[in-house]
């Protein structure tokens, strides 16, 4: 057995299933996290890109402010996207150069429920995450225990456009880049297809610049922390158990403050920390044909008062399925594709907005080419 690992078929190849699971943190600023595994890939060299778009049914009504029931919240759909290209450099050490977008969200509000609660018409943010991610693997008893670490320049921009007395709107944007990094752990027995991963990622720091109301406007932010543990295991012949747990320190936002000419303007968060728990299986139908089913569930990030109301926001509880597939062209090329349903529960916050239960729907579709 070489150093480097080698898991081998379809079967180490489902484990790219867990991208299913990764639907919008609703209401939340997660859009796309972190993805990793295309560092444990067997092939020499290997490319791929997945891009995924997510649906969400998440509007809000305030039956205080409009009796009428309007809507007065909604939730924009999202395109996420993770692209990679990893390298061997040895019998012992392999690196990936990755670009994608772990952090994002986009609301847009009535005009004129904007204006009374002093708050933005429209919100974006996005993100790029541009890193690079190298393993060196030791043998270490029947397996390989590989040394994780690597670098990032990530880059966010906040998009507004905010309400004025004359029931117009004027823009707010601001940008800025950080720099971050991540350590970890994976242990493999290739004989078991078996592989136990657990990454940190450090919490990045912001100084944005930009302009609002057409002057100047700064703001200071620090994106979270959080652990993440991927397990796989074949428990049968071309059968894979698969199990995720996420934990993202969604406490240290508790609100963006921008400062303008006119004066802060902030969009209150209230979030706490939060974990992600997931876990399905995989099966190898033939040489060409694997399949994948999870199920998550996400804490939510929202801070609760008491039942189901909460402080600010509506990064509620989810529960979600998802099923995917992969097709293996040749030994090269490999097409994967999923779907992924989720239900959010029905809440409030003490802003007065309320919420029925809400859905998610995401499709994705990846290329991978190995040589």
């Amino acid at each position: 057995m070489t150093i480097r690992r080698r898991l081998g078929g379809a079967a180490g190849a489902m484990v790219l299933g867990i991208f299913l699971v990764g639907g919008a943190h609703a209401a939340g600023l997660e859009a796309n996290g972190y993805d990793w595994e295309l560092l444990f890939d067997p092939a020499t060299y290997t490319a791929r890109g997945t891009v995924a778009y997510v649906n969400i049914e998440h509007d809000h009504s305030n039956p205080v402010v409009f009796p009428d029931g309007r809507t007065v919240v909604e939730t924009k759909d999202q395109i996420y996207y993770n692209f990679g290209i990893k390298g061997d450099l040895g019998p012992n050490a392999s690196c990936l150069v990755s670009a994608q977008n772990p952090w994002g969200t986009e609301v847009e509000r009535d005009l004129i429920y904007a204006a009374l609660t002093s708050r933005a018409v429209t919100e974006k943010l996005t993100s790029t995450d541009l890193g690079l991610t190298c393993a060196y693997g030791i043998e270490m008893g029947p397996g390989v225990i590989s040394l994780i670490g690597g670098v990032s320049a990530q880059y966010i921009k906040y998009e507004a456009d905010l309400p004025t007395p004359m029931l117009t709107t004027a823009p707010l944007e601001i940008d800025g880049w950080g720099l971050g990094w991540r350590a970890g752990l994976a242990y493999e027995i290739p004989e078991y297809a078996l592989r136990v991963s657990a990454i940190y990622n450090a919490a990045i720091d912001y100084e944005f610049e930009g302009t609002a109301f057409g002057f100047p406007a700064t703001a200071e932010e620090t994106t979270p922390q959080s652990v993440e543990i991927n397990a796989q295991t074949g428990i049968a012949p071309g059968w894979l158990a698969l199990a995720n747990v996420k934990w993202t320190d969604w406490s240290v936002l508790q609100a963006l403050d921008v400062d303008t000419v006119l004066g802060p303007i902030s969009s209150e968060l209230a979030y706490r920390d939060s974990w992600m728990l997931s876990a399905g299986v995989g099966h190898q139908i033939n040489e060409q044909i694997s399949l994948v089913g999870m199920l998550t569930w996400d804490q939510g990030a929202s801070k609760p008062v008491s039942g189901d109301l909460y402080e600010a926001s509506a990064s509620m509880d989810r529960w979600g399925l998802s099923l995917g597939g992969l097709f293996n062209v040749n030994e090269a090329v490999q097409f994967s594709g999923g779907v992924s349903v989720s239900t959010l529960a029905d809440g409030s916050n003490l802003g007065g907005e309320s919420w029925d239960d809400s859905y998610i729907f995401a499709l994705s579709g990846g290329l991978k080419g190995s040589f």
